[in-house]
């Protein structure tokens, strides 16, 4: 799929909708999309600052100039692409051009069990990676904000979340490239689309870190259910985004970083105390010079960012995730899960992991000069999820589609682990300053992880019995433990 970003959940139940879904992404190539009416999105780099005559030099050819990323001297053009040669002759020193990449989300999921009312329900993928030993010694992410780069979330989000939860403030929805290359002027463009998704991925992907209220009968724990979550749409509701659209929203949370910084902590709260930034990516395609550049200014500026490995299995990890400076998640899932009764929320996992995890086929693995960093439950994890639209049918509606769903995917790995360093930063705020850094904290997930080799595991399902082999090459450090990762931090503190 040359030029695609793909969203990454795995597509394993309904399988009409699957082949269905293959094959509209098989249809949407990177020329395709980014040449829609006659317009292509160009991303480029200069070797030297872009200034206000590149900008006419553009309007003359008939382009514009959706973005200006004078941080790393790029911009991001709209044109038609019989004069993209054109372009990069009149503006001379470019060092690096190249069409927008496309981010698309693939989904087919299944209802999980009904449940009974039981306060915070603490599920088999917290358990494996010993989230409640976190919770119980007081650590839930408290003072640390996660920006979720994704679909954003659907209006009915409050059904799901408290209200203080979502950072609504510095909420953003970056579709300035998708406005340029099909003309689209209101809802791409509108400040709060953020939150008049469609889509449900992102709703999903901030589930796995603050929990989920079902019908506000009871509540569902997260990863990190005290930390801040600041949604930012780079997915339009049409199902896809430029790579230009995640690029800006990246830059967008490192300056948001910056000026909270440069104020001494008093942009986010509480003040007085700089509050520490996770990005989470569950997105993920081919190599964009343009990603990597804005991913190391990010870093740099003091951003951590975690992104999943890919569902590409032997193909491969896509990028971001396979930039060596990202923190890399692959997926596993639990070989018991569906072994008896209540499975999503009453059995135990057992201490001794080892015969207990497999990885799924589809978690990617890495190429030679690829080195995926750590794994997180990905397999059928259970989340609030709205496939047909925003349609929110009532509990006690029994014809009607629920809301509640099990998804695969590193999608999903990859926020049990950015809530994972949400509690390691807690910890590390205990002096009021931040610490550690990507460096560090990557250091820290590898040396506290649980080991995996290879193996082969016969996983029962709801829809049969599956076989999930894996090698070397598919499990990098192996399976975070929360538990382990924190007391080792103590030693070095």
């Amino acid at each position: 799929m040359d030029g695609i970003i793909v969203k990454l959940r795995f597509p394993f139940s309904v399988i009409t909708l699957t082949l269905i879904m293959l094959i509209i992404t098989a249809c949407f190539t990177s020329s395709s999309i980014s040449s829609g009416g006659g317009v292509d999105v160009i991303e480029l780099i200069l070797n030297r600052k872009a200034n206000d005559d590149d900008v006419i030099k553009v309007s003359k050819l008939g382009g514009k100039v959706i973005y200006r990323f004078d941080e790393v001297n790029a911009l991001v053009i709209g044109i038609r692409g019989g004069l993209v040669n054109s372009l990069i002759n009149s503006l001379g020193g470019v060092r690096w051009y190249s069409k927008a990449g496309v981010i698309r989300p693939l989904d087919v999921e299944e209802l999980p069990n009904n449940c009974t009312a039981d306060g915070y329900v603490l599920t088999w993928n917290l358990d494996m990676i010993n989230v409640p030993t976190a919770h119980d010694s007081g650590f839930n992410g408290s003072g640390v904000y996660i920006a979720v780069l994704d679909t954003g979330l659907e209006p009915q989000w409050r059904d799901y979340f408290d209200e203080e939860s979502i950072v609504a403030e510095y909420a953003a929805a970056f579709l300035g490239a998708q406005a340029a290359a099909y003309g689209i002027t209101n809802e791409v463009l509108n400040k709060n689309a953020w939150e008049a998704d469609s889509d449900g991925h992102g709703t999903a992907v901030t589930a796995v870190i603050l929990g989920f209220k079902v019908y506000g009968i009871y509540r569902v724990d997260g990863t990190a259910p005290a930390a801040k979550v600041i949604p930012v749409k780079v997915i339009g509701n049409q199902g896809w985004g430029f790579t230009s659209d995640l690029a800006a929203g990246i830059l967008y949370i490192a300056k948001l970083y910056e000026y909270e910084v440069n104020t001494g902590g008093n942009v986010l709260d509480p003040p007085g105390i700089i509050n520490p930034i996770i990005i989470s990516l569950s997105v993920g395609g081919p190599h964009s010079e343009l990603l990597r550049e804005v991913i190391n200014y990010a870093i740099n500026k003091g951003v951590f960012i975690v992104a999943a490995a890919g569902n590409e299995g032997d193909a491969g990890m896509l990028y971001p995730a396979a930039y060596p400076e990202v923190i890399s998640v692959g997926a596993v899932g639990w070989v018991r899960q569906f072994n008896a009764p209540g499975w999503w929320r009453n059995l135990d996992v057992p201490e001794e992991l080892t015969s207990q995890i497999y990885v799924p086929n589809f978690s990617s693995r890495e190429l030679s000069g690829q080195e995926l960093d750590v794994l997180a439950p990905g397999a059928y994890v259970v989340l609030p999820y709205t496939p047909y639209g925003t349609a929110h049918p009532p509990l006690q509606s029994k014809s009607s589609i629920g809301q509640y769903y099990y998804l695969s995917g590193t999608s999903f790995a990859a926020p049990h682990i950015s809530g994972a360093i949400a509690l390691i930063l807690q910890a590390d705020l205990v002096d009021g300053k931040v610490g550690v850094n990507q460096s560090s904290v990557e250091s820290l997930l590898k040396e506290s992880a649980l080991g995996l080799g290879h193996g082969c595991a016969e996983v029962l399902t709801p829809l049969g019995t599956e076989i999930h082999c894996w090698r070397e090459d598919a499990v990098g450090y192996g399976l975070i433990q929360i538990n382990y990762i924190l007391t080792k931090l103590a030693t070095i503190q």
